[in-house]
């Protein structure tokens, strides 16, 4: 698909638009090259430098912010499930690195990119602003390490009215937020991304994270249309993604939330992720490959977005992340593989991975949430089609890989088991001559002792052969008798003494 033209993008703030603070340096970030992909080699103590206690929040019960006090009710009530939520918004983390996106889709179409913010109070004060008229779908892109600051949860909630277990579903140790018939069908989702990991030995290692997106629901725009005073529904209304409610100031409600867990950055450039053109058409104009982390990637990719399509389906509108994601896993496998042919062996490795990419292919088979809408729009059934194709085979070559991986162990296992066997028969050979001969020569028999008084040797083995032939008869006749009470008929001689020296006839 042919990219739109420069007149429909605007990624960089407007001219007339107040520039913010520029990025803090992120210093964390040192990229060396590793089979065409860029990570960071800090180690963890070092990424959690960033994360702090944000001075600024407050302490509650007394100065709970509005939606604190929605939360901290909710649980009052017996909504337990969000307590950790509850606690966690008591003492605010911020990263010093945050950044939040904000993109614009207008109906023209066209994309505006609005200058970054950078904590939750400058967050409120954008939200406050409102949208104007001519903005069909407003991006809240958050990008932080690890959980995501309360402030920022308090703003987007509270001017956003968004479902908590959005937010609870984000923190860490919290994985089952909603009920299986839930999960499919809420306004939110989750995608699972994995990258190879430098900041450990292993070459073999995944980095996880995870990026959320939330997408307001038709009830929800609709029931806020009926509780705030001067909003009606505007007359394009046409369901899901495109459900637009028109304020008094202007404002319209359709706003789509990611959450990047992380602030991982990989060599690549977005042209990847789509076919390269044509001999014959226009050369693209050459650019200079830095590390980005995904929602810079994420950024770039509505450069070759259908932006009409970004208006009516939310799927199509995450459909870029999908193949960041699919490239990711994609590296994680590959490193796998070529480390476990390197030495010939299985290579140690984090788990999880397959379980990772079916969920990806669960998301891409259902259109993201079963509750979006959007999806009869022909490139949206396109795109769906490529992806899953695109996941299923990666599904395969991860089967086929653990697959090889398992044949490998129980080969290495069956090699260790006969080096094991054949050093005990080596053991048993060198030692069992020297008992013997020491075990005759400490007998006290007639012939080495010389007296007369103590027993023959040639009485000695013929103990030793009687003693074999008493125990041989008695395991032939238990035998027997256990065939006999077991399956109901006589043994034969041969059968039973078979038994009695080890060889079962098979």
């Amino acid at each position: 698909m042919d990219s739109p033209s420069d007149s429909q993008l605007s990624l960089g703030p407007p001219e007339s638009a107040p520039v913010s603070p520029p990025a803090r340096k992120n210093e964390h970030f040192i990229s060396p090259e590793v089979k065409g992909i860029h990570l960071s080699r800090k180690l963890r103590n070092a990424a959690k430098s960033s994360l702090q206690p944000y001075q600024g929040w407050e302490q509650p019960p007394e100065n709970r912010r509005p939606y604190h006090e929605y939360v901290h009710d909710l649980v009052q009530g017996g909504w337990d499930i969000l307590k950790p939520l509850d606690e966690y918004m008591s003492v605010d983390i911020e990263d010093r690195e945050l950044v939040i996106s904000v993109l614009d889709i207008t109906d023209t179409p066209r994309v505006e990119r609005r200058p970054d913010i950078h904590d939750g109070f400058a967050l409120k004060n954008f939200l406050d602003e409102g949208k104007p008229a001519t903005v069909n779908v407003r991006l809240y892109m958050a990008e932080q390490r690890g959980d995501l600051a309360a402030g920022v949860m308090e703003a987007l909630g509270s001017s956003l009215d968004l479902d908590p277990r959005f937010f609870l579903s984000g923190l860490r140790g919290n994985k089952h937020v909603l009920e299986p018939s839930e999960r499919h069908r809420a306004p939110f989702t989750s995608i699972g991304f994995g990258v190879p990991k430098l900041s450990t030995p292993s070459r073999t290692d995944a980095e996880k994270f995870k990026v959320m997106f939330y997408v307001k629901p038709d009830d929800a725009v609709r029931q806020m249309s009926t509780l705030q005073e001067g909003i009606q529904m505007h007359p394009s209304t046409g369901g899901g993604w495109t459900d637009i409610a028109t304020t008094n100031n202007g404002t319209k409600s359709s706003p789509g939330i990611l959450l990047f867990t992380s602030h991982t950055k990989i060599n690549l450039s977005s042209a990847n992720l789509n076919p390269p053109p044509g001999f014959t058409s226009p050369r693209p104009r050459p650019t200079t490959q830095t590390p980005k982390s995904f929602r810079e990637l994420y950024l770039e990719a509505f450069s070759y977005l259908d932006l009409q399509i970004v208006n009516t389906s939310p799927f199509y509108t995450i459909s870029p992340l999908l193949r960041l994601n699919y490239f990711g896993w994609g590296r994680v496998i590959t490193s796998i593989r070529e480390e476990d042919r390197r030495i010939n062996g299985v290579s140690d490795t984090t788990v999880g991975n397959a379980e990772e990419i079916k969920k990806s292919l669960s998301l891409v088979q259902r259109g993201g949430s079963l509750g979006w809408k959007g999806e009869d729009v022909k490139l949206v059934k396109e795109t769906k089609d490529a992806l899953e194709e695109n996941f299923k085979h990666l599904v395969r070559e991860t089967d086929l890989l653990w697959e090889t991986r398992e044949k490998m162990a129980s080969n290495r296992r069956q090699k260790a088991e006969r080096r094991w066997t054949a050093l005990t028969n080596t053991f048993t050979y060198v030692f069992a001559p020297i008992t013997l001969i020491s075990g005759i020569y400490g007998m006290n028999v007639s012939e080495i002792s010389g007296s007369n008084s103590n027993p023959n040797i040639w009485q000695v083995f013929v103990a030793i052969v009687v003693l074999n032939v008493v125990v041989m008869l008695a395991l032939a006749i238990s035998n027997w008798v256990h065939i006999m009470t077991k399956h109901g008929r006589t043994a034969g001689a041969k059968e039973v003494l078979r038994f009695a020296v080890g060889n079962d006839g098979r």
